[in-house]
């Protein structure tokens, strides 16, 4: 048995062999991993490598990797597209294999190793070879292969070259209905270091950014805690370079100086006293293509507190979509001061707010949303960014435009305007690809001193081999040759003249962090590329012009694609409640024109149930704000007259804005309940009440309603409100009048006789202490007959109370100076008899 097992023979497994699992659904059984070098000298090595992986269910045996070639480069571009289908022409030049002699059970993987001299490859002149990786098992049967290209400069002394210009896009589809509710998380997940927009703000800028957020107040380093002024003023040079990133070591040895200003022209030296803009001293130029939308909606990403759906299509129309609140996000605050510092470098370009579908609106006569999605998106750059991004370019969507988008741009200030070749395509009868930039028809320039308009037109090529996947094994490195491809095609081209390619990726690029840094990296080291500035480009003198691509071209199928009018007009249906909404403000914001534009964006063209859960929200958001400023209806109201004054009290909700607006009041039946002058419109501030008072005047006792509402100046109801107070009129004021009056008046008749009796009774009183008085002074006989006169008076003083019945009465008018002589008796009685002389001898 030990000799058995010693003599059997055991397959040499690759010490790289993977254990067995199962493969994903999307895994490629052959994988080139990587091809050097980029481009293949007549001294160079073509060395490919990658790896072979079982995706069967059996296991494979006597697997070969191979290479197959032409020594006939293609001959135009064309014939390379077809190529890279697998179903064009074959390349039948073989080239070195490596066999896999171990069995590959299922599941697993095994490496390979190509390497051939340029020489033996016996390939001719500079051009672009096909070649084809290729894995097949012992009975000859593909495995799998890969179709890729084979650029050849061969001796180096002579290499074509072409200029190529970079748009590099930072965009993304609109995040939110309102300004406080994102529609999603996934704008959070983009501005990461690993996040779409994180990766291509880190290869874009050719620099290291830092993704840690480090010990810094974000928020007061941004700005994000102070209020956002109406019109921000740009940023100073000195703001501006307190963004800007430290300069490298090589930069400070250099002096700071630009690859342009390193010739030391007088012209490109500042002024004495004048602030020169930062810009890039190293890296490939790029221009930033932004969307103000996307800027926008990261800033207030960053802000402050807001809302998130976690699936806005999740719940039935009648049903509000679940909201979480979310916390101001840290990463984005962060992404937002990595990009101030980056894209301070080099030329910002940006598209209207939102990428709106400029050729619907304006079809669809909406040309006011038109232009503020221009006049908002410079404002939206701005407040992102601190800085203003190049008005001389126009972005508009798809790169496609009409004559109507045209003139919209134009008539803003744009003079250049990136295209794709769907809008200028090359001339039917030309075989080669015609240079970036062309004049548009009508463009010439009617001021000697102002610059003629003309076209940027994007390579479409370019933009298919910027597009292809790069998150699948061996992507990027298939991705990178089809880039090195296409320019070298494009060089070698006997275009005569000087010619400039744009490489302007699609708005929702989305690379690995790996392909995009080799593109860039690519357009230096490839020998028959040169990086040019997009701005730099100018049309050639009008003599030396060549008639390359047909006029404007808007094709049917883009007119079909738009916005419809049907969903335009459910949109105006929102504006219309905006316009009432602007209307009782009192500064003149327009606080949902953003989200407005926003619905109107090309990405809804292709998504029409969020376009409609989007529009739901918004108008949601608008009827929410017309309702916060109410009427807060109190109770009813009794007249006790015929005449009151009630009061209606007035609320103002919102948080931000101050109101203006007209109470209007008018009673169901005027013949009943009249009203009075009032205050008819008032201004409330932000979260403040206000109460009106109203007079009302009843005719008739009974119940009327008064109905109270909000409007406008113009009379239009601001809301659905329709406040009703009840207004009970009684009468029973004037009832209540009139008894009492009556009852006055008889009170009056009953007392008057016994205040007149009191009156009378004083006064003969003081008429008799006067004639007692008197007889005093003449003597002793005067004085007795005055006291007998007192007694006589007091005596008919007290007969007369008695016939009245009256003792209380009588009581109270007796002398009270003069004392009893007897304590037991009242008052009144000693007073009424005058028997008992005074003790004093006098009568008072």
């Amino acid at each position: 048995m030990a000799l058995a097992t010693a003599l059997l023979p055991f397959p040499a497994m690759s010490a790289q062999a993977s254990a067995p699992a199962e493969p994903a659904d999307d895994t490629e059984p052959l994988v080139v991993e990587r091809i050097t070098p980029d481009a293949l000298d007549e001294d160079a090595t073509l060395r490919v490598s990658g790896e072979v992986v079982n995706t069967t269910s059996d296991s494979l045996h006597d697997v070969t990797v191979r290479m197959r070639y032409s020594r006939h480069p293609f001959a135009d571009r064309e014939a390379m597209d077809d190529f890279a289908t697998g179903e064009g022409w074959q390349p039948d030049a073989p080239g070195p294999d490596d066999e896999i002699t171990a069995e590959l059970p299922p599941g697993t993987s095994q490496t390979y190793s190509l390497s051939v001299p340029a020489e033996d490859l016996d390939l001719g002149s500079y051009g672009v070879y096909p070649l084809v990786i290729e894995a097949v098992d012992g009975d000859g049967t593909v495995i799998g292969a890969q179709y890729t290209f084979l650029p050849y400069v061969g001796d180096g002394d002579d290499v074509p070259a072409v200029d190529i210009a970079w748009v590099w896009p930072l965009m993304a589809p609109p995040q939110r209905a309102d300004d406080d509710t994102f529609l999603g998380d996934g704008l959070a997940a983009t501005v990461t270091e690993n996040g779409r927009l994180g990766r291509l703000l880190a290869a874009g800028a050719q620099t290291p950014l830092s993704f840690d957020p480090g010990d810094e107040d974000l928020v007061e380093l941004l700005g994000l805690d102070a209020d956002v002024p109406e019109s921000p003023p740009e940023a100073t040079a000195e703001e501006t370079a307190d963004t800007v990133p430290e300069p490298t070591a090589s930069e400070q040895e250099d002096g700071g100086n630009d690859g342009d200003g390193a010739d030391g022209d007088e012209e490109d030296d500042p002024q004495e006293g004048e602030e020169q803009a930062p810009s890039r001293s190293e890296g490939i130029p790029v221009t930033w293509a932004v969307d103000p939308g996307t800027l926008d909606d990261i800033l207030r990403l960053a802000a402050e507190e807001h809302d998130v759906l976690t699936d806005p299509l999740a719940v039935p129309a009648e049903s509000e979509p679940v909201r979480e609140t979310a916390q101001a996000n840290v990463a984005a605050q962060v992404w937002l001061r990595e990009a101030r510092g980056a894209l301070a470098l080099d030329n910002v370009v940006a598209t209207p707010y939102a990428s709106p579908d400029l050729a619907a609106l304006l079809r669809n006569e909406m040309d006011g949303d038109a232009e503020a999605s221009v006049e908002i998106g410079r404002e939206a750059v701005e407040l992102a960014l601190g800085l203003s991004a190049d008005d001389r370019f126009a972005l508009p969507a798809q790169g496609l435009m009409d004559d109507a988008v045209h003139g919209l741009l134009a008539e803003r200030g744009a003079t250049r305007f990136l295209l794709s070749e769907d809008a200028l395509p090359p001339q039917s009868w030309l075989r080669t690809t015609p240079t970036a930039q062309a004049p548009l028809p009508g463009g010439e320039a009617s001021d000697e001193e102002a610059e003629e308009a003309m076209a940027l037109v994007a390579d479409e090529g370019i933009a298919d081999a910027l597009s292809m996947p790069t998150d699948t094994p061996g992507g990027t490195t298939l991705a990178l040759r089809r880039f090195a491809a296409e320019t070298a095609m494009i060089a070698g081209e006997n275009a005569g003249g000087d010619r400039v390619v744009i490489a302007s990726p699609d708005p929702l690029w989305n690379p690995s962090g790996e392909f995009a840094d080799g593109v860039l990296a690519a357009s230096e080291d490839l020998p028959w590329l040169s990086p040019e500035r997009l701005e730099d480009i100018e049309l050639p003198a009008a003599d030396e012009r060549e008639d390359t691509r047909a006029s404007l071209n808007y094709p049917d199928r883009a007119a079909e694609a738009e916005l419809g009018s049907t969903y335009l007009g459910l949109v105006e249906d929102v504006s219309r409640d905006v316009r009432m909404f602007n209307s009782i403000l009192v500064e003149d914001s327009d606080p949902f024109r953003p989200a407005l534009v926003r619905l109107e964006s090309v990405h809804w063209r292709e998504e029409e149930a969020m376009a409609g859960a989007t529009r739901g929200l918004v108008m949601d958001k608008v009827d929410e704000g017309l309702a916060a400023v109410r009427i807060i209806p109190g109770e009813d109201v009794t007249l006790a007259s015929r005449t009151g004054i009630t009061g209606i009290l007035v609320a103002n909700d919102l948080e931000d804005e101050a109101v203006y607006v007209h109470l209007s009041v008018y009673s169901e039946n005027a013949e009943r309940l009249s009203i009075g002058e009032y205050d008819t419109h008032f201004e409330i501030s932000p979260g403040a009440k206000t109460t009106v008072y109203v007079p009302l005047s009843a005719r008739i006792n009974g119940r009327t309603v008064v109905h109270a509402s909000l409007h406008n100046s113009a009379g239009e109801p601001i809301n659905s409100q329709d406040v009703q107070l009840p207004v009970n009129a009684t009468g029973l004021g004037t009832q209540a009048l009139l008894i009492s009056g009556v009852g006055a008046l008889i009170l009056i008749a009953a007392l008057a006789p016994r205040a007149l009796r009191k009156w009378v009774v004083r006064r003969t009183r003081a008429a008799a202490e006067a004639e007692k008085k008197a007889g005093e002074a003449d003597g002793p006989e005067a004085a007795e007959d005055s006291e007998g006169t007192e007694g006589t008076e007091d005596s008919r003083d007290a007969e007369v109370t008695e016939g009245s019945g009256d003792t209380t009465g009588a009581t109270g008018t007796g002398t009270p100076d003069t004392p009893s002589p007897n304590d037991g008796e009242p008052d009144g009685t000693t007073t009424a008899t005058g028997d008992a002389p005074s003790p004093r001898g006098e009568g008072a």
